[in-house]
């Protein structure tokens, strides 16, 4: 399929908010933000740079396309929902507008989140794309002034799934995060190394084992398979640079709020508890919990 031509929105304010209201802001340029900005046709991106270009070429399960939003620096004066794809540790919890949703790892967070099941990397020629499975998010029914962005999604190729209760995903997706790209950090050893090595992979599947068993002392019942499921994904992803890698603030909000619930429950989790300290031997306390299952605000 052909590229689709770059598109620069008018940059006044009537122009902003006549192109917000008909879509979605994003909040955070990273890769997931780009990815999932690009298949909606959002036209405005709020980054710390306000008036910084931000240009990505993207490549969607539908074809490749520019996504040239222009940028401002305060979400609270979006008028239309706002999709917030920053790290956890990073978002401006307080001064988020109403219609909020949050496309980033982690638990704990205060809005509304979507499991994003898709692994991006920049190709050779800084092509934002996905490798591995074929790109599936869920998440609870939102708001309707959704709709149209969910359209969009799913006319770019990305599965869309609504949950009545999108917890499982969210947890899933935490647990998955939990394991191979912690280890990662920790040994030095890329994702498909990890994975290939026996004794890590048994490591990868016990702590796996364990988030199942966190969350449903949690009330949150994972489907059966979750170790099936995540061996699939980690046999599909090779070289797939995860995110802990770029940024080592997501691991509270990961492996410390699982083993803080496991602490709560009075669960034995010596996988996680493993992998935690391998991570603190090479880098410190970042994957150990600190100030609460919110991490820091």
């Amino acid at each position: 399929m052909p590229e689709k031509s770059p598109n620069l929105p008018d940059s006044s304010d009537e122009a902003h908010r006549a192109a917000i209201a008909g879509g979605c802001a994003i909040l955070g340029a990273g890769l997931v933000g780009s990815y999932l900005g690009a298949a909606a046709g959002a036209s405005t991106v709020f980054s710390r740079s306000p008036g910084a270009a931000v240009v990505r070429r993207v490549a969607l399960p539908n074809g490749v396309r520019w996504w040239r939003p222009v940028a401002l620096s305060d979400p609270r004066v979006v008028n239309g929902p706002l999709l917030v794809s920053c790290r956890a540790h990073q978002t401006p919890w307080d001064d988020l507008p109403p219609d909020v949703l949050v496309a980033q790892n982690g638990l704990g967070q205060p809005r509304p989140v979507i499991a994003c099941f898709f692994a991006l990397d920049l190709d050779a020629d800084g092509t934002v794309c996905a490798i591995g499975p074929a790109p599936r998010i869920v998440l609870a029914p939102p708001g309707p002034s959704w709709s149209g962005v969910l359209a969009s999604w799913r006319e770019a190729g990305i599965t869309v799934e609504l949950a009545p209760d999108a917890r499982p995903a969210q947890w899933e997706k935490a647990i998955l995060n939990a394991t191979v790209g912690p280890l990662c950090l920790a040994t030095g050893l890329g994702m498909a190394a990890v994975w290939s090595d026996a004794a890590l992979r048994a490591l990868v599947l016990q702590a796996t084992g364990e988030g199942a068993d966190i969350a449903a002392s949690c009330a949150v019942r994972i489907a059966d398979g979750l170790a099936d499921r995540a061996s699939s994904f980690f046999a599909s992803v090779g070289a797939h640079r995860p995110s802990v890698l770029r940024d080592d603030g997501e691991l509270p909000w990961i492996v410390g709020h699982l083993r803080r619930q496991a602490q709560l429950a009075g669960i034995a989790c010596p996988g996680l508890d493993r992998i935690d300290l391998m991570v603190r031997e090479r880098i410190g306390s970042a994957a150990s919990p600190r100030d609460s299952a919110r991490g820091r605000r």
